[in-house]
């Protein structure tokens, strides 16, 4: 059996990323020029502020806290500055679909690592396929600019 603070920890760094990624979508969309694109990461925005309010509410049903923890900023630090790299509009969004990729994966391992928790495993897989959904959006993208 999971321990409780383990699945919280979990949760917490779920959240931190999500809220790093928001930042990612505000600084592209201040520097892309199409506005296809811009309304994607304006979808990508709203979609990642659902998941974490449920987010935020299971890991307090739990009896965690949601202010970010000190030792993650390092990590969401170093994938702004990343994101900051990237230059033309298709590698920007490349490298939205490589953390969506990596996000799925890490669903996968946590709802294989999480199957005593029901409930944790039905967010999971609900924000999976959240995911799943962005990560489809932004290859359409990819593809349609692509051409």
């Amino acid at each position: 059996m999971t321990d409780t603070a383990s699945i919280i920890g979990r949760l917490q760094n779920n959240l931190r990323f999500k809220l790093a990624y928001i930042g990612v979508y505000h600084d592209y969309q201040q520097t892309v020029t199409e506005d296809e694109v811009k309304a994607l990461l304006e979808a990508l925005i709203e979609g990642e502020r659902e998941s974490i309010e449920s987010l935020a509410r299971r890991i307090r049903q739990l009896g965690g806290t949601v202010q970010p923890a000190r030792q993650a900023e390092q990590s969401t630090r170093e994938l702004r500055i990343k994101a900051s790299t990237q230059r033309t509009t298709l590698d920007k969004l490349r490298f939205l679909q490589r953390g969506a990729t990596r996000a799925i994966e890490w669903y996968d391992e946590q709802i294989a690592a999480l199957a005593d928790d029901a409930e944790t495993i039905g967010l999971l897989k609900t924000l999976r396929e959240n995911k799943l959904q962005h990560l489809q959006r932004l290859e359409s993208m990819i593809a349609g600019l692509g051409d």
